[in-house]
This record gives structure tokens, C-alpha cells and sequence, in this order.
């Protein structure tokens, strides 16, 4: 995770909110992964849980009041810290494939909530993954909701030296504010041209013409210009620090969490046996269709551990705004 999030709570006015979302948004993507060859990921399972958390920096780790704590308790991560970035996500739905996701920072009364499900195809020579569903920031001190979508990626030369770029046209939105932004990721072109440009507009209702523009490389340096013409770094995703997520260790984690159903592919893995890991993956994925069989056979309904379907979004069940009303 980056650090840029750690700032937009504590902007007071609206625009400079909207600015900070907008670099902190364009800032995530650098750091999906490390390395220019694209690899196979793992698939999820069904009822598959990912759990981590982020101590933010220059925070101090001051125990906080009992309120704080029942916070956190009962949250997505309950051994985090009150000023920490805690995230769950879990696969509510295996046909068609959805993740709902789930973020907060008590100390900054902030919550992202989101699901989306992917829609892949064959282009040639690449293969495109669309991201559909959307993510949704709260700002509970601002009774403020920021709604965006995901760009798409591509995993281009499938046949020859596979790398990655992302592409397509998204929107931040903030209805209560009045602000939004349009922003480009725009895929290389066949001849010439540069690989991983992103271009951002900034607007407000009020506007004619948008107040911000961004642009530059989504894994590189981006540049903000001022309506007068004048520019200078927005991010620069080159030199920005990044925070490691920190989990519980392997032996102390639940059985649906990612690294324990996963364990003994990643260790064939790491041990370079090819082999090893295709049979673990098949035995997981093996054991998820007898799964299957046996609740179709008996009846017995799927259900999420975590999240809950309202309309077409999958809902975290105690999001943060709904435990601070409780204590």
C-alpha cells in the first residue's frame, strides 16, 4: 500500500480532497506487482478469505479508549490497531467468479467497500481481463461517498515475452461535493507510442472546463497542470514510499484463509516443482467440486461468511459506520 491515502481525512476543504483521492487512486496500481513478466495467478475459491493490515507511519501506537478497541474487535481484522488500514476480502460467488472487498481506518473514520467479478477474452495475441462492479470510498466525517471503477488489464505477447499494461476509461465521483474526475488509461499503440500513460481530469458541476489535469505514466512519474499552464509532480510512484501489509502467521491463521488453502502450491513453488504444484492446485480445486456436489445433492445454500448481497453490491455485514452507532 502506498502512503498518499494517509492524508485525505484531514483535508478540510472538499477540492483537496477530491486531489488526494484522485493521487492516491492513480498511485495504487504501481505497486500490484513486482516485475515486467506477467504470470498465471492463483484462483480463488469459494469462501476463500484474505485478511492483512497496515500499521500507517509516524502514527503512534498509544493504546486508545475501550470504544476504540470494541472497534477493531469487532472488525475486519480484530488484532489490528485502532490507527491501522485493516482489509478482508472474501469470494462470495464462484459462478460467475465475485470478490467483495472490505477496508477501514477507525482512527481516520474511513471505510472502502467493493465487489467486482472478471470477464476475460482473447485478443490475438493477449488476453484482456475486465474488472466489473465498483468500489466505494465513505468519508464519515464529511457524510461524503466517492463511487469508482476499475480500469481493465491486458497481458500482452502471451506467446513470446509476456508483460502487462492496464487500459479504459474510469470515473471518481462524489455526489454530495459535486466533484469528479475522468480518467484515461490508455494502452500502447501497435506502432510507436508509449506504454502505461494515464490522463485525469479533474471537474466540479460548477466548472465549464476541468480545474486539474494529471498525466504521465500510471507506474512512473505523473504530472498536475493548472488551468494558467503551470505543472509540476503529482506523484512520482518511482520514489514513493510503500507500506508492507503484515498477516498473521501461517499456523495461527483460520483454515479458509488464503495461505493456508494455498500452502502447499506456494511451497512447490518456491521449491521450482512444477509438478508438486499442479497436483496441490488440482487437489484444491478437486476438493471444491466434491464440495459443490455434496450441498447441491443435499440442498444445503451457500453462505458468506462476511458480506451480504444488497441489489447487485456484496455489502461487508458490520462496516464501520454501522459499529461506531452501537458504541
Amino acid at each position: 500500500m502506498t502512503t498518499c491515502h494517509d492524508s485525505i481525512a484531514d483535508k478540510s476543504d472538499p477540492r483537496d480532497r477530491m486531489i488526494a483521492i484522485i493521487r492516491y487512486y492513480l498511485s495504487a496500481f504501481h505497486s500490484a506487482r513486482k516485475g515486467a513478466i506477467a504470470k498465471k495467478p492463483y484462483n480463488p475459491i469459494l469462501g476463500e478469505v484474505f485478511r492483512c493490515y497496515w500499521d500507517l507511519p509516524n502514527q503512534e501506537a498509544a493504546p486508545c479508549e475501550e470504544s476504540g478497541k470494541k472497534l477493531v474487535e469487532q472488525g475486519p481484522v480484530p488484532y489490528a490497531r485502532y490507527n491501522s488500514v485493516t482489509f478482508l476480502a472474501e469470494q462470495v460467488s464462484h459462478h460467475p467468479p465475485v470478490s467483495g472487498f472490505y477496508a477501514e481506518c477507525p482512527s481516520k473514520r474511513m471505510y472502502v467497500n467493493g465487489s467486482f467479478w472478471t470477464k476475460s477474452k482473447f485478443l490475438g495475441l493477449s488476453l484482456g481481463v475486465n474488472f466489473i462492479g465498483s468500489v466505494k470510498l465513505h468519508l464519515l466525517d464529511y457524510d461524503e461517498v466517492y463511487e469508482a471503477n476499475l480500469p481493465s488489464a491486458y497481458a500482452r505477447s502471451i506467446l513470446t515475452v509476456p508483460w502487462m499494461e492496464m487500459g479504459g476509461k474510469c470515473v471518481i465521483s462524489c455526489a454530495k461535493t459535486g466533484y469528479s474526475a475522468d480518467i484515461d488509461f490508455q494502452c500502447k499503440p501497435f506502432y510507436g507510442g508509449k506504454k502505461h500513460q494515464v490522463v485525469a481530469l479533474l471537474n466540479h458541476v460548477s466548472e465549464k472546463k476541468p480545474f486539474m489535469k494529471v498525466e504521465g505514466e500510471w507506474n512512473g512519474v505523473m504530472y498536475m497542470e493548472h488551468p494558467n499552464g503551470d505543472k509540476e509532480v503529482f506523484v512520482d510512484t518511482l520514489t514513493l514510499p510503500t507500506i508492507r501489509k503484515k498477516k498473521k502467521k501461517l499456523d495461527a491463521q483460520e483454515s479458509e484463509e488464503s495461505q493456508v488453502i494455498w500452502r502447499d502450491v506456494t511451497s512447490a513453488l518456491r521449491n521450482r516443482d512444477i509438478q508438486a504444484a499442479t497436483a496441490a492446485k488440482h487437489a484444491v480445486e478437486n476438493q471444491q467440486r466434491a464440495e459443490a456436489r455434496k450441498r447441491q445433492e443435499t440442498g444445503e445454500e451457500w453462505k458468506q461468511r462476511y458480506f451480504e448481497l444488497e441489489g447487485e453490491e456484496w455489502m461487508f455485514k458490520t462496516p464501520l459506520n454501522a459499529r461506531l452507532a452501537q458504541v
